[in-house]
């Protein structure tokens, strides 16, 4: 059947179906009636915590199992005089609970019993002695709490050892309100304090927290670990540790795994170690110097989040920091370098400098969502991840950025918990990067850099709102464009979404005119609609092909309906966005789309940059999907597939394919015809073996172009699939093309096929670090029904 009578059909079959489809929004449900205020006034400021914590784990400890108790004296400073102290408390119950003025130790008056907001987690005393303005008083609480199993607070888990048995540990996870519910605490990010630590064990267990330990005393079968006091820092980046674990290390940096896995250990171990000392060197600022003389990883098994950045004790999911050489990918280790850095960053961005509020949650995860990339980048320079960011990140995001469900990078109405959840979305994880990205090409790379050194020392220690950061860019924007600089910042983090830039080539090609509008996947009536940006464009022509150079050319104002500009020399094509630096899609008038077209259809289509190539075929399905463009138009030009070896733009185009095919339901045959055909050029050249002249991102789209030739029923790629499978007790499948070939081995398999795999594959899922195999075993227990699930691989 003939690739135009394929087009044809999907250009058809989509024309109805995909448009006129309902949109699926990402939407946020709060159910709330009435918002409460959850802010602690900020009179009363905390200076240091002395925490002293004694956690029940064993069997032994009978009813105190899983309970901890608590002893906490905090040093504050009232700066006005009242008689009312409120600070959060959290499933705590209290015996003694105190006041002293610095200057009367002995006179210490009790707090009384307090009255506990159940909804905002508030604790109000009302003082028989007021405090006074400038003078230091200390709180003294004693308590118990609870060690729930929620994985929030300081929390109880376990695992099985080698020998089977259940070993209980005790973890914190304390972000973003969660320290509350193990000391009573002024629990937001702008109450910066030192803490010192003491916990208090039996000795068959280990403690660790976020500095070393400065002495140890014993008591029986019980041991004292007194900490070194910590720098300043906010509450939520407290962590303790209390298991049987076992330690990697140098002098001051290691890494924390139960024992059975410490052999997997090395790669975080080193990567970790070299990661730190180029972000040492690009910050300016050495960590060890920041006032926290060590550093460790630990491996937590039940983990609530991908990893947390508390400071010195950095803690991740096994599967993020575990990396076994015989069956660990590529990807998996790739993911595990990039989480390493990504935490590792927030020892400046998040804890060295805090945002003040939850409400800029992207001060703090969009430069480590950043450095996750470019910081990994400096270390692991084969894996190609300062060009993957721009399909993982920018084009991943900018689906979710085109609806009215998203929120602005800086949000205001950010109070309740589920607020505060909400803020750790990909607006300010990837967004927020993306916007770094693009201020980084407008300022340039040495600016940049000196830029981030220079706010990182000016607010060392203390909390930050936007505004210090765009303080600091404008004094190293280059001063030819710095008047823009304050406009570019607020469009973009004050103001959801992002335009859709529209190129119009004058009929003589020798100039050009750019309007822009929000992008929107669906057309909708708000406000929100006629957003405007002020927007750094960046291009380059068929007549320079200066794909280097992604400097802004000039800068398209909010308030500038269109620009016109000359070129000086006719040309065949322009393409803005260069290296997509710049947050926005770029669509084209039609003899300008028809030109692109020719030169990717030519045999000189890698004249455009790969990374424009991904964006143009993002571009263009994501124009076809919201009806700006045609899909016909959208696949004429991406016939140029038929020759594109390359992972990006491939990456792009089963993103938008995915869609597509989701919205065809049932009726693939066509589609499935439409993608061998397509990719029939990159599977011959890529196949089932690697070559030790793959470069990581080959080894990645390999992965990717088998998935997609298999489970569009492509005979040779079941045919080895099968061979690999029917060999597989004798022949270990190589470990990057696993998942493609035990999906789609039970995807075509028979019963026999099922119940032959099922012991191997019961191995495979028990093993650690096998995020995929969990999948596996899903399609496993579904098997019934699996070729029904169209999407699952």
């Amino acid at each position: 059947m003939s690739k135009l009578y394929i087009a044809a059909f999907l250009v058809a079959f989509l024309s109805v179906n995909v448009l006129a489809a309902p949109f699926e929004e990402l939407m946020e449900i709060d159910g709330r009636a009435d918002v409460e205020n959850y802010r602690l006034p900020t009179e009363i400021l905390p200076w240091n915590y002395d925490l002293k914590l004694a956690p029940y784990l064993q069997d032994s400890d009978g009813v105190k199992q899983f309970t901890f108790d608590g002893e906490v004296t905090i040093e504050i400073n009232s700066t006005i005089n009242t008689n009312t102290l409120i600070l959060h408390s959290k499933n705590l119950n209290y015996t003694t609970s105190e006041y002293w003025a610095a200057d009367a130790p002995t006179n210490r008056t009790a707090l009384g019993a307090g009255t506990l907001n159940s909804v905002t987690d508030k604790l109000q005393f009302n003082l028989s002695t007021p405090l006074e303005a400038g003078k230091t008083y200390y709180l003294h609480f004693i308590y118990i709490g609870t060690m729930d199993d929620d994985m929030h607070g300081f929390y109880r888990s376990y695992y099985l050892d080698a020998d089977n048995n259940t070993q209980w540990i005790g973890s914190t996870q304390f972000q973003t309100h969660h320290a509350r519910r193990a000391f009573p605490s002024f629990d937001e990010p702008k109450f910066k304090a030192t803490f010192k630590v003491t916990i208090r064990r039996h000795r068959d267990f280990k403690s660790f927290a976020n500095t070393n330990i400065a002495q140890t005393t014993a008591d029986g079968e019980y041991q004292e670990d007194v900490y070194q006091p910590t720098p300043r820092m906010s509450t939520y980046i407290l962590a303790f540790l209390v298991s049987k674990f076992e330690r990697r290390n140098d002098t001051n940096f290691g890494v924390i795994a139960r024992p059975e896995y410490y052999n997997q250990t090395e790669y975080s171990f080193d990567v970790g170690r070299k990661i730190l000392s180029a972000l040492d060197n690009y910050f300016g600022i050495n960590y060890y110097e920041m006032g926290n003389d060590k550093m460790d990883m630990a491996a937590i098994p039940d983990f609530s989040a991908g990893a947390m950045e508390n400071w010195g004790l950095l803690t991740y999911r096994e599967r993020a920091l575990l990396y076994d050489q015989s069956s660990t990918t590529l990807s998996a280790k790739q993911s595990i370098a990039g989480v390493v850095a990504h935490e590792q960053t927030h020892m400046w961005f998040g804890d060295l400098v805090t945002c003040d509020w939850w409400s800029y949650t992207w001060l703090n995860e969009g430069f480590a969502r950043y450095f996750q990339y470019f910081g990994t980048a400096m270390v692991e320079t084969e894996m190609g991840l300062d060009q993957q960011f721009i399909v993982d990140q920018v084009q991943s995001v900018m689906n979710m950025d085109s609806t009215n469900s998203t929120n602005p990078m800086s949000d205001p109405d950010t109070n309740t918990p589920s607020d505060l959840s909400r803020m750790f979305n990909s607006i300010s994880y990837n967004k927020g990067a993306s916007i770094i990205r693009m201020v980084r090409h407008a300022m340039g790379e040495e600016n940049f850099k000196n830029s981030l050194n220079a706010y990182l020392k000016k607010h060392a220690y203390t909390n930050t709102v936007p505004e210090n950061l765009l303080d600091i860019w404008l004094s190293y924007w280059p001063n030819s464009t710095v008047q823009y600089a304050e406009a570019v910042f607020r469009s973009f983090t004050e103001q959801v979404g992002y335009p859709v830039i529209t190129v119009t080539v004058s009929d003589n090609k020798q100039s050009f005119s750019v309007k822009q509008e929000r992008f929107l996947l669906k057309d909708q009536n708000t406000s929100n609609t006629e957003l405007l940006y002020t927007v750094p464009i960046s291009y380059t022509t068929s007549d320079r092909k200066d794909f280097s150079d992604t400097t802004p050319k000039f800068y398209l104002e909010a308030s500038t309906a269109t620009v016109s500009k000359d070129l000086n020399t006719s040309i065949d094509w322009i393409i803005l966005n260069v290296q997509e630096s710049g947050y926005y899609r770029v669509n084209y008038d039609e003899k300008t789309w028809t030109a692109i077209h020719s030169s990717l259809h030519s045999n000189n289509w890698g004249d455009i940059h790969e990374l424009n190539r991904a964006q143009i075929v993002d571009d263009l399905l994501n124009f076809a999907r919201a009806g700006i463009l045609s899909y016909e138009k959208a696949l004429e030009v991406l016939e140029y597939l038929e020759s594109e070896t390359n992972y990006l733009p491939w990456s792009s185009a089963f993103t938008g394919y995915t869609y597509i095919n989701i919205r065809l339901g049932n009726d693939t045959e066509q589609f499935a015809n439409y993608i061998q055909e397509l990719t029939k050029t990159v599977y011959e050249k890529l196949g089932f073996d690697e070559s030790s002249n793959d470069t990581a991102l080959d080894i990645y789209n390999r992965a990717k172009v088998l998935s997609w030739a298999c489970k569009f029923g492509k005979t040779e790629c079941i045919s080895k699939v099968k061979e690999y499978f029917a060999n597989i007790n004798t022949t270990p499948v190589p470990v990057n093309i696993r998942s493609v070939v035990y999906c789609n081995a039970l995807r075509y398999g028979n019963e026999s096929d099922y119940d032959c795999y099922s012991t191997n594959l019961t191995q495979v899922h028990l093993r650690l670090n096998k995020p995929s195999s969990l999948v596996y075993w899903v399609v496993l227990k579904m098997k019934h029904s699996l070729k029904n699930i169209s999407m699952l691989f």
